[in-house]
Order: structure tokens, then sequence, then C-alpha cells
């Protein structure tokens, strides 16, 4: 992406109060960014304007209202960072939470996407990378999505980033997917997997490095023989191992 922005660039995140897009927040606001978060809660806005985040309430799957604000924002960049999953993954709440979440992939994306009458508007979005056909060798961004599974939870994830990625891929050349591992971390209440995993500093990180770098899919995980992120590393610069560490001035 190449953009000779006058000012800062502005940047618009759904689901700003997420693991991830909170943690993306502060690594924009210390990049010196001019940041908007859209989140669903009012008591959730608070937290965004204490790191200087423009807060922006509302749900999603409120098409109309979601125009509204991207025509009043009228963001350089959007980051699609919206999930609906329990802390922690709690596992009797997941059943319903996946049937949301994939709703959010689909329509929300949908209802996000339609918002952006800006085509020079950049594009970033969230998808994840244990979704794959398996039995592989070794899993890249070039991995077939396991769309016919048997197993109902996993056709679900597939058949929903599915949704999510052509939608994405939809909208134009200006578009990054960010298909992130099993996340752990602050803020998740997740241990590291043994396979497939990043550290949600660096899924944040990964999304800011796409604001002026990529295009298409890039795998977002820590260093396997498994799980490959030699794309992420070689065109956004990713690294797996960034921490955010806040500036603290006296």
């Amino acid at each position: 992406m190449k953009n000779n922005y006058s000012d800062r660039p502005i940047v618009f995140v759904a689901g700003a109060t997420g693991a991830i897009g909170y943690k993306l927040c502060l690594i924009l606001k210390q990049k010196g960014f001019n940041v908007y978060g859209l989140t669903r809660s009012a008591d959730k806005a608070k937290f965004l304007q204490a790191i200087g985040v423009h807060p922006r309430i509302a749900d999603i799957f409120d098409a109309e209202r979601i125009k509204e604000i991207i025509s009043e924002v009228a963001p350089d960049v959007v980051i699609h960072q919206l999930t609906d999953l329990p802390y922690g993954l709690q596992l009797d709440l997941m059943e319903q939470a996946r049937i949301r979440n994939a709703k959010i992939r689909k329509v929300g994306t949908y209802n996000l996407i339609q918002a952006l009458t800006n085509k020079s508007c950049k594009l970033i979005a969230q998808s994840i990378a244990f979704a794959y056909v398996p039995d592989q060798p070794y899993y890249d961004e070039q991995t077939e999505l396991d769309l016919d599974s048997v197993n109902p939870v996993l056709k679900l994830n597939a058949e929903s980033i599915y949704a999510l990625e052509e939608q994405v891929l939809g909208y134009g050349l200006n578009s990054v997917i960010l298909r992130y591992a099993k996340l752990y971390g602050s803020a998740t209440g997740c241990s590291a997997a043994q396979l497939c995993k990043v550290h949600v500093d660096a899924a944040a990180y990964a999304a800011y490095l796409a604001i002026e770098k990529g295009e298409g899919i890039y795998q977002i995980v820590e260093d396997e023989q498994l799980y490959l992120n030699e794309k992420a590393k070689r065109e956004l610069g990713f690294n797996p191992d960034y921490r955010f560490y806040m500036n603290i001035s006296h």
C-alpha cells in the first residue's frame, strides 16, 4: 500500500475492545495514528477514550448505523477484528458463541464492507489458521479450508471463514486477510497451544504492519515446521516474538 497522507492516517478498528483490537489500538496510538474504535458497549467505550481512541458505539448488525459511522469518520484504513467469543473460550459457552461468531463473519463483514464507499480505503480483516483440510504435510496460505468436514464445529468454522475471506478479497486489491493462529497472552484467558499458536501482541502487531504493506492472505503464527509464516515475514515484516511495551514518560 502506498499512500501520501497529508496528516496522520485515520484508522478505524472494528472490534476495538477485543483482545487483539484493544492491543492494536495501543500500538496504533503509540505509533501516532488517529484511531477510531467500534464497540457495542458504552462502558467499554470509556477504555478506548482513556488511551486516546475516539469511540463509536454500534452493533455491527445495525447496517445503517455502521454506514453512518464510516461516512462520518472517513477512514483511510479499516481493520476488522470483530469476534464474539467468551473469555478463555469457556467450553460451556462455546456452542452458542460459535454460532454468533459465524454470523459476524458472514453478516457483520458484509455490513462493514457495504459501508466502505471509498474504495481507496484499505481493508484488513482477521481470519483463522486452523480451519484447514486435515493431515497435510504442512499448512500455509495455499492450503484448502475444510469445507466438507464431517465435524460440524470444523465445518461451521471453515464455511464462515470462507464467507468472510471471499467478501474481503472481493472488495478489491487494497485488502489483506490475516489468518491468526490460536491466541494466547494478556486478555485472551488462554495459555499457549502446542501447535499453531501466536501471542496476542504479535497478532495485533501484524495488523499494524499490514496498514502499509501486503496484499492477500497471510498466516500469522509462531515459528514451527507444520504451520508456516514465511510469507508474512517476507512481505509484512512479521515478527512472532514482538511484545508490546507501554511508553511511560516521567
